[in-house]
């Protein structure tokens, strides 16, 4: 009897550490399924009834604001590295922003095509010329499931600058 409940305690203790769930501020239950570098923390927000719209400036820089669009939904995924106290100018964070519409449907994005999702990646840190938002264009975005729950897969590169998150997958559950 004991070893079965220690078998059931091991079971349910991999289980619950597998994945890293977040309630947003919707009341969604989203989880990190895959992706998420070990020196680091990752986190996931959907902003609900939004858009992104890109801007660029006359240098190629870009940033995004939200604009209210009903049945679309901004998702961004935050890669946090961890800094050892006392070192100064050592953050290091990585983003990857994009939308998605509120379909019943399954989808896969690859190539130029991720630009309809308005697939942004970011890199900031104290490293000179090599931070800022960039267009991605390399990759796949699979989006699967129903309107009970999502599932996003992204697996991404670019050559403009160097990334630590390549690959992420996620699922939103209401």
């Amino acid at each position: 009897m004991q070893k079965l409940i220690l078998f059931f305690l091991g079971f349910f203790t991999l289980i619950c550490c597998n994945t890293r769930p977040v309630l947003d501020h919707n009341g969604q239950h989203i989880s990190i399924l895959s992706g998420c570098p070990a020196d680091g923390k990752c986190t996931v927000e959907m902003t609900a009834g939004k858009s992104l719209v890109v801007h660029e400036d006359e240098f190629g820089n870009r940033s995004y604001e939200l604009m209210d669009e009903i049945g679309t939904n901004v998702y961004k995924v935050a890669y946090n590295r961890n800094v050892p106290e006392g070192v100064q100018d050592g953050t290091y964070r990585e983003e990857i922003i994009f939308e998605s519409k509120n379909e019943n449907k399954s989808s896969v994005l690859q190539g130029n095509a991720l630009q309809n999702a308005k697939l942004l990646f970011g890199r900031f840190c104290y490293c000179k010329g090599q931070t800022g938002y960039y267009k991605i264009t390399d990759g796949t975005l699979r989006i699967s499931g129903n309107t009970g729950e999502r599932v996003y897969s992204l697996d991404f590169k670019t050559d403009k600058t160097p990334q630590v998150l390549n690959s992420v997958t996620f699922s939103i559950r209401n």
